[in-house]
């Protein structure tokens, strides 16, 4: 992490920084040698305490401090799993500094899951009892041509596997659980098999939704099938998300219940009975598109559900429900200058990874979705939310 650490070293007025784990320990910094390890341990705790009880006392999450003393100030940016301190002088530029801060934060944040789920292998192992001591057996004959082993056969997707296997588990304790994010997509999009290769390894992440009435179910549903889960962090935000991570398979699972809080809030309860495996195609869409910092990833999930499915209405399971995005975009303005900010990136860069056959249905659909939005008649909360436009951000800073 000292790599990404260093770019926040190089913003103007930055003097070092440091990333705490959720038990206040030092995991990185680049501090000066001038401040003493301990007295950063101390810090951290400090803050992630903090952080906690702001939490509590607001009953949402605070994203990041900023504490200004007569000689320095401190920005702290919420890891969830702990926390990042930058050390400034007094008339750093903040907005500048979190231009840089933010995206260190997010890649922190995802080293900080790799280190989670070893972490959990780790404890499983040693959990583990040690393997019976086999009794010596006579030697085998050895044979004079000793067939080659064959390599283990691998799923075509094993997340999506995996998503369908939970799910159905679920469905028969009357729990409803829902595939979302990139192997949802997978599974409702013929051509995200070429279009989203799948990461390996560590990497393999399992998004799904549930409801939060049903959050004690599900914890038990999930550990029944071999998932160790992270009990700090359910315990502190188990009423919106949990995760969870199989020792084996190394799969890393986050359930979020209810709705998806980033960028905007997306609210699917009332949809997620509609498909039988995966979120409707409406609100797979929206949770791409409400991305404010979206990138060539993301543009390639809005691409093929774009690709592999048309505009259509309420009760059109294989189409994209688009009452869905009027009626959300036609009453928010933010949502409204996300999701068509994003259309009309998306659209820009489409040329540079799609083959010029297959960017004219998308262009076609994403332009009349574009136009459908732009169109409709508006709230009076939109229009005067409008009128301070850019302004002011019309977007929270996600975890």
């Amino acid at each position: 992490m000292n790599e990404l650490l260093k770019d926040v070293n190089g913003v103007a007025g930055v003097l070092g920084a440091c990333v705490c784990d959720a038990d206040g320990q030092v995991i990185s910094s680049s501090l000066p040698s001038a401040f003493d390890a301990g007295m950063i341990g101390t810090v951290g705790r400090t803050f992630i305490k903090t952080l906690e009880a702001l939490k509590v006392a607001r009953r949402r999450k605070v994203n990041e401090m900023d504490l200004t003393f007569e000689t320095g100030r401190l920005v702290v940016k919420n890891l969830t799993e702990g926390c990042m301190i930058i050390v400034c002088t007094p008339t750093v530029n903040v907005p500048l500094l979190n231009l840089t801060a933010n995206v260190v934060a997010r890649k922190v944040q995802e080293r900080m899951k790799t280190r989670l789920i070893q972490a959990v292998e780790r404890q499983a192992e040693a959990a583990a009892p040690p393997a019976a001591q086999a009794v010596p057996a006579a030697p085998a004959p050895v044979p004079s041509a000793p067939a080659a082993e064959a390599p283990a056969a691998q799923p075509a997707d094993a997340p999506a596997d995996e998503a369908r296997l939970i799910i159905t588990s679920a469905r028969e304790r009357k729990v409803i659980v829902r595939a979302m994010g990139e192997v949802a997509i997978r599974m409702r999009c013929p051509s995200g098999r070429d279009l989203l290769p799948q990461p390996v390894g560590a990497e393999q992440m399992l998004e799904l939704s549930a409801r939060g009435n049903q959050s004690r179910q599900v914890d038990e549903l999930l550990e029944g099938m071999g998932f160790v889960a992270n009990r700090r962090f359910n315990t502190l935000y188990g009423s919106e998300r949990m995760r969870f991570a199989h020792p084996d398979t190394k799969l890393f699972v986050e359930i979020f219940f209810d709705r998806l809080v980033s960028y905007h809030t997306l609210d699917f309860s009332p949809r997620m009975h509609a498909d039988e495996f995966t979120l409707p195609l409406a609100d797979l869409l929206l949770s791409q598109l409400l991305n404010v910092e979206a990138g060539e990833q993301d543009f390639r999930r809005m691409f093929v559900l774009f690709q592999d499915h048309d505009l259509g209405g309420p009760g059109q399971l294989e189409s994209i429900d688009t009452t869905v995005f009027v009626e959300l975009c036609s009453d928010d303005w933010g949502w409204y200058k996300t999701v068509t900010m994003n259309l009309e990136k998306c659209m820009e860069a489409a040329p540079g990874f799609f083959k010029a056959g297959s960017i004219e249905t998308f262009d076609r659909r994403a332009a009349r979705l574009r136009t459908m939005l732009e169109e409709a008649p508006k709230s009076l909360r939109w229009q005067m939310r409008s009128r301070i436009g850019e302004s002011r951000r019309w977007y929270e800073v996600p975890d």
